[in-house]
């Protein structure tokens, strides 16, 4: 990892928008490491190093377990105030670029924290680009997990860390506990501790589960509760068909009687009062047929026999009519005429100038013209009056011959046929009346249909019972079966969760066995590397020739050339810290991680000899990025002087009073620039 710029916005005591370039220069072909950043106590330096570790863990900034209400009040003190403004700055941000390889391709990315402060609550902002693109495989709650995986936190302390980081190594009597945190990040021991806790509380879990020896008898349980069940529901299946039978066997009695009665006459015995009243019916209707014609024989139907006669008399009744008219209109219009013919003969005589015999020929002219009128018409019948009945019997005959030739018969004819039909009848009904049994002989079958019935209808009754006992027992034993598949799946469940409990304490062990050897072996490295560093830095160096370190308690021992074990309080205080940088280097050789190196006032009370073997072994070979923020008093100029052939460029911190910010420029204290540092490499 390189960092290429730090960038600051209105950030403490930086107005504005402030870019350190910290990428490490090369010149006369060589990379030279160390850029450094010289202010006074009060200048910013600090605020450097927690603008990269706020970039970098955001709240984690300020610890694990820090508040969002606490976040929010540093985030809100670290604005930049400028009291001279007329408006408060209420944004602000930070933003570090850098370079960081991924399986062996180099990216670039930059990271920037933006803060905007409300009257009530903060608005935080997180941007994480990639090669200039914001990460798309990322949304910003993973964001600050990438950032922490990136660079974990406990092993940042090795490498981002100040004088007081030092100072509490130094003096701290037993070092161990600080000493087995940076161990543990730096293996990253802490995340196979949280897997071994996490899948312990997996192994709790598992053994929350069902006990196999309590799934085991509570089969065995069910299993007897099936046997029970088997049992019941067979005999409900023998009863059932049992009833099933008997009710088959009435119902087919039942039918066979019925047959018998039906052969029998069974069903003319239903009908045989219906039948006995038809025939009551039908006789009297006869009867009334009977008497009907009877009377109507005693009346005209006789003359039906004699129709032509009937028309005969009638022709000759009209006949005799019409001549006997004629006669009776004759006899009066010869009367008329004989008066007539007097009365001519009297008119003609009183004529004058007729002579009698004229008056003779013209009378008998007249009388023979007017006896014309007394000759029968054309078409007078020639019949004889044999009759001479009176016009009310003439009417009252062809009244007689009418009905006789005409209602009469047709009356008779529909009282025939009807007679006839019910003749029919009568004879059917009878015939039915003679095989219909009588009432006593049916009587013993009908009476066992009816005891039948009733029997069927007790049996029905044990029927459905029997069916209600066979589906509880069959409901019964199908819910036992499948409490035993629940059962069976549930010990092959603790079966899986009992090999799983396996696996886990055999992860476990693993896990122990892999912490256990990877803390020794690395506690042994790590000693090789605090050893050989502190000899490097340390001006009696030769006195100790050996460090243990426990990989279990991470106690420290030194040894002196006659293997004694030098006990650290005897070690002076600038020695203590030359042990203590001695330790954070060889910690960050041991994790093998290149990242870049921040270190901030690291030679406060070095005295100095310790500070030149700092200087001259520590600072160039700390890392292939170092950032030293000094003052004027740690680096002066006789190390400065120490420092330049491995110095990339400088930037001096100062603080305007008059302004209340602090102002960047290149160079150091005394003004040296990057072209001066150039000139005396």
């Amino acid at each position: 990892m390189r960092i290429h710029t730090l960038r600051l916005n209105n950030f403490g005591l930086f107005r504005g928008v402030t870019e350190f370039d910290l990428l490490p220069k090369v010149k006369y072909n060589k990379e030279r490491p160390v850029i450094l950043v010289g202010g006074k106590n009060g200048a910013g330096k600090t605020t450097i190093l927690e603008a990269v570790r706020l970039c970098l863990y955001g709240p984690l900034l300020l610890g694990s377990r820090v508040s969002a209400r606490e976040y929010e009040e540093y985030l809100r003190s670290r604005v930049h105030r400028n009291d001279d403004a007329l408006v408060m700055n209420t944004t602000a941000s930070v933003a570090l670029e850098f370079e960081h390889s991924e399986l062996g391709k180099s990216h670039r990315y930059t990271v920037e924290r933006s803060w905007d402060i409300g009257t009530k609550k903060i608005k935080t902002h997180l941007l994480v680009q990639r090669d200039g693109d914001p990460i798309d495989d990322l949304d910003h709650a993973h964001a600050d997990d990438f950032l922490r995986d990136l660079i974990p936190p406990g092993v940042s302390q090795l490498y981002f860390f100040d004088g007081e980081k030092i100072q509490e190594l130094a003096e701290s009597d037993d070092d161990d506990a600080a000493l087995s945190d940076a161990i543990r990040s730096l293996l990253g021991l802490d995340l196979v501790e949280r897997l071994s806790g996490d899948l312990q509380i997996y192994a709790n879990r598992l053994q929350k589960l069902d006990n196999i020896d309590t799934l085991q008898k509570e089969l065995d349980n069910v299993e007897k509760e099936i046997q029970d069940k088997q049992d019941r529901h067979l005999k409900s299946r023998i009863a059932l068909d049992e009833a099933q039978s008997r009710v088959d066997d009435i119902a087919k009695q039942i039918a066979a009687t019925e047959a018998r009665i039906a052969k029998e006459g069974g069903a003319f015995a239903d009908v045989r009062g219906k039948l006995e009243s038809d025939r009551k019916r039908l006789r009297t209707a006869i009867e009334d047929a009977e008497n009907q014609l009877r009377q109507l024989a005693e009346g005209l139907l006789p003359f039906s026999l004699a129709k032509s006669l009937c028309r005969d008399l009638t022709n000759q009744l009209k006949n005799e009519d019409r001549v006997q008219g004629w006669r009776s209109h004759r006899t009066l219009l010869q009367e008329r005429i004989e008066r007539l013919h007097i009365a001519t003969r009297k008119e003609l005589a009183g004529i004058d100038g007729l002579t009698d015999e004229t008056r003779g020929v013209l009378a008998d002219r007249i009388t023979q013209m007017v006896g014309k009128l007394g000759e029968p018409p054309e078409g007078l019948p020639d019949v004889k009056l044999v009759h001479r009945l009176s016009s009310d019997l003439k009417e009252s005959l062809f009244e007689g011959i009418r009905g006789a030739t005409e209602y009469v018969p047709d009356r008779a004819k529909k009282v025939i046929g009807q007679l006839e039909t019910d003749t029919r009848d009568l004879q059917k009904t009878e015939a039915a009346l003679k095989k219909a049994p009588k009432e006593d002989q049916l009587r013993p079958l009908v009476e066992r249909v009816n005891d039948l019935n009733r029997e069927i209808g007790g049996a029905d009754a044990d029927l459905k019972r029997a069916l209600a006992e066979y589906s509880s027992a069959e409901f019964s034993l199908k819910e036992e079966r499948s409490r035993k598949a629940k059962l069976t799946d549930k010990k092959s469940e603790a079966e899986k969760q009992g090999e799983r409990e396996q696996m886990v304490e055999s992860v476990n062990a693993a896990l122990e066995e892999y912490v256990r050897e990877l803390t020794a072996d690395k506690s042994r490295e790590l000693a090789q590397c605090v050893r050989r560093r502190f000899q490097q830095l340390w001006r009696k160096g030769d006195i100790v020739r050996r460090i243990e370190i426990d990989p279990i308690s991470f106690i420290v021992k030194l040894y002196d050339r006659h293997d004694r074990v030098v006990p650290k309080t005897q070690l002076s205080a600038g020695e203590k810290q030359m042990y203590a940088i001695s330790m954070l280097w060889g910690l960050a050789e041991v994790s093998r991680r290149p990242l870049p190196m921040v270190i901030d006032t690291p030679l406060g009370r070095l005295d100095g000899e310790h500070r030149s073997h700092l200087v001259e072994h520590y600072f160039p070979e700390a890392s292939h990025q170092v950032i030293i923020l000094s003052t004027d008093t740690e680096i002066d100029e006789t190390y400065f002087n120490d420092l330049k052939p491995h110095l990339s460029h400088v930037y001096h911190l100062s603080y305007e009073q008059s302004q209340g910010r602090t102002v960047v420029s290149e160079g150091y204290f005394w003004n040296h620039r990057n072209q001066e540092l150039t000139n005396a490499s």
